[in-house]
């Protein structure tokens, strides 16, 4: 089974979207889990997205600019169905991705790659992008095979990690490097600085004692989106950092030195640094993680200590509280209480999520084993596995963990995993193996086991045989799963399937 079936097949309990994404690909001979990371990557399976750019949909569709981004012109011909019949139904911007993709691959390379080839499709993922420059189609190209490799957990679509996938791959196919970060960047966690286009912003030479405020932005669209959109010479906008939704990484686009074009009142741009983070100010839920709150936060101390910039309200302001400003950005969705005590250092931020599937025999393909009891050594805390196989601990702080689970006629399953920061998601998967005795009894929810200390020594069972070994271990989630906004929002929203869809501007 190809490795776009496999993971497909392997959810039991199906997500609203994930019939959609194996249908185009049966249909069209391209791999599911690319077109979900398309998907995600563009708008986090949001369906009516309105980006700042003129996009739309799923997968950020444009009207008038192909070389943009993926045009729905020709999306149009391919599955010969109207633009507008096309951004009504989710499912017909599914299947326009896959014609897309699959028009691209015949294009670059001639053939269709296997569909569970994924990184021989590196080169029509870049078509599909309509990135221009080599920097910004080695960003798309990285994160679309990051997704894959990591997962994606979201309400509309799932996608567990890809086996044998690897970003470096996918660019080693297209000869390309990620660009390098400048030899003394402003900011030293950016792991990258991409220029904007020299027509969108002044060339200064301000020093420390010009910088005043720093102004916080909503981008009402992507992070590669944005990244291109500054870089394009017609934009006439741009802002000195861009920073991700899914694991809060950092690019610089404008030198802090020089003025960026993003307040809309030319003193205040003279007088700041300006930070765009993804996402669109009506789902902050979705777009607004922890990882983005904590990376920005960083960002916007060093920025402040570098340029003695006080660390209060009436400096660190948002789009919104520019004079005379126009747009709402970030909105009333920003948790600015708790973004402040990031970024004042006084925030003790314990909000990871470690979660895994539990499955009969193989986490792939094994059957999700829903109503086992998972069990968190260090705290004694237990959860019940959900209808979709999962369990969940939340709100944990960094350290080692160790779930063990147990379930009628199985063994007992364990794992264990390192949780290296205070947000975002871990990922430890366990598969059981048959055997194990039926429990007539209550389940225990008793306190926390007072047994032996792990001396790193095997254990035994009560037979004297070896307990199971972990189960085998999913790859970090960094994708879509940080844990909303830190004020606690609520998750991710249902996406709606039915009606016809209005197309919307979302502007900030």
């Amino acid at each position: 089974m190809s490795l776009s079936l496999l993971v497909l097949a392997s959810a039991v309990h199906a997500a609203p979207l994930d019939s959609a994404f194996e249908q185009a690909a049966e249909t069209h001979k391209v791999p599911a889990p690319l077109l979900m990371a398309l998907a995600f990557e563009a708008s986090h399976f949001d369906a009516q997205a309105a980006s700042a750019w003129g996009g739309y949909g799923l997968y950020d569709f444009r009207e008038d600019n192909e070389s943009f981004g993926p045009g729905i012109e020709r999306v149009s011909v391919l599955l010969g169905e109207s633009p507008d019949d096309i951004m009504a139904s989710p499912e017909l911007q599914i299947q326009g991705a896959a014609a897309l993709l699959a028009w691209h691959a015949e294009g670059q390379l001639g053939t269709l790659p296997e569909q569970d080839e994924l990184s021989e499709w590196a080169p029509a993922v870049v078509a599909f992008s309509g990135r221009q420059e080599p920097e910004h189609q080695a960003l798309f190209v990285s994160y679309i095979y990051e997704l894959l490799e990591d997962g994606i957990y979201a309400a509309e679509a799932k996608l567990l990690p890809q086996e044998h996938v690897h970003s470096i791959d996918a660019l080693g196919q297209l000869d390309m490097v990620l660009p390098p970060p400048l030899a003394s960047t402003d900011y030293a966690g950016a792991v990258t600085f991409t220029s904007a286009h020299s027509s969108n912003y002044s060339n200064y030479s301000r020093g420390s004692s010009d910088i005043n405020y720093v102004v916080i932005h909503t981008v009402q669209g992507s992070y590669s989106g944005c990244i291109s959109w500054f870089g394009n010479s017609s934009a006439n906008v741009s802002a000195h950092y861009v920073v991700r939704s899914s694991d809060g990484q950092v690019t610089q686009m404008v030198l802090e030195e020089d003025v960026g074009w993003h307040a809309g009142n030319w003193t205040y741009n003279e007088q700041s640094v300006g930070i765009e983070h993804e996402g669109y100010v009506d789902d902050p839920g979705k777009w607004y993680t922890t990882a983005m709150y904590t990376s920005s936060a960083a960002l916007t101390a060093d920025i402040a200590r570098r340029n003695s910039i006080p660390l209060d309200r009436s400096h660190i302001i948002a789009h919104y509280e520019v004079p005379g400003a126009t747009h709402t950005d970030p909105g009333s969705g920003w948790d600015w209480s708790g973004y402040m005590a990031l970024v004042g250092g006084d925030a003790d931020i314990s909000d990871a999520t470690l979660l895994g599937v539990v499955a009969d025999g193989d986490i792939y393909n094994g059957e999700r084993l829903v109503g086992a009891t998972a069990k968190l050594v260090e705290t004694g805390e237990t959860v019940t596995v959900d209808a979709d196989g999962y369990y969940r601990f939340t709100k944990l702080s960094p350290g080692e963990y160790t779930v063990q689970t147990s379930f009628d006629g199985y063994e007992q399953g364990s794992c264990t995993q390192t949780v290296e920061t205070g947000s975002g998601n871990w990922w430890c998967s366990i598969a059981m193996e048959p055997g194990g005795p039926v429990d007539t009894g209550p389940v225990d929810t008793g306190p926390v086991d007072t047994g032996p200390v792990d001396t790193g020594e095997p254990d035994t069972d009560l037979d004297g045989g070896a307990v199971p070994p972990p189960g085998e271990r999913v790859a970090l989630g960094c994708a879509s799963m940080g844990g909303g906004p830190l004020n606690a929002q609520g998750g991710l929203g249902l996406l709606a399937l039915a009606g016809v869809l209005l197309l919307r501007r979302r502007r900030s």
